[in-house]
């Protein structure tokens, strides 16, 4: 490869159905393991949804995904996010948090490295259903409803918490969001706007 066009992955963070870290995914791949399973009930009652007319309305004829595990934990305090926010933060701004700290932690990086710095943060997003699961009742919303269910604040937050100066946006294209995400950080990066970009895949 043309030295102009080289760029270096120096750390990953990632969580998959039947993974929590690259190892984990790895062995995933190499064993074939397959991690889409039936819907269990602990996740929802898929038999108050399932018909097998994919054209019945209001239901759905899917009943196998698969599944992050322990999507309810998360070590909020590791970030300074009080109960109170906690508790309105989409699970994709958690996953990004935490498969940022993997990803740095992976390639030798600290806060302080970072802090301060013009690096920028690319992220791939589509979707928001805990959106619209969250906001039903409206005697429930706070002054974290807006910042913890908003994609547009899923890359603005990992600046926050890093302190990072850079560019921080949160692109949604659709099927191709994590693509684009990743040709728009590799731009950034070849054309010196900022020397350190974080991709995040979702």
């Amino acid at each position: 490869m043309d030295d102009d066009n080289a760029i270096v992955i120096v750390g990953v963070g990632c969580k998959f159905p039947g993974a929590d870290d690259l190892d984990e995914f790895w062995r995933v791949l190499s064993e074939g393991e397959n991690h889409v399973i039936e819907i269990p009930r602990e996740r929802w009652n898929n038999d108050a949804f399932y018909h097998k007319d994919p054209s019945e309305p209001g239901k759905t004829y899917v009943t196998r995904a698969g599944f992050i595990k322990r999507y309810d934990e998360w070590d909020n305090k590791l970030f300074n996010v009080n109960e109170m926010e906690a508790a309105w933060v989409d699970p994709q701004q958690r996953y990004v948090l935490d498969c940022v700290h993997m990803a740095m932690e992976d390639g030798g990086i600290t806060r302080k490295d970072l802090s301060g710095s013009n690096t920028g943060v690319y992220i791939g997003v589509m979707n928001d259903d805990y959106k619209g699961s969250s906001n039903n009742d409206l005697n429930d919303m706070n002054n974290y409803s807006l910042t913890g269910t908003s994609p547009s604040i899923i890359s603005a937050r990992v600046s926050y918490m890093y302190n990072l100066l850079g560019p921080s946006m949160s692109i949604d294209t659709a099927c191709s969001s994590a693509l684009v995400a990743i040709h728009t950080a590799s731009q950034a990066l070849k054309s010196g706007t900022c020397p350190v970009p974080l991709y995040i895949v979702q």
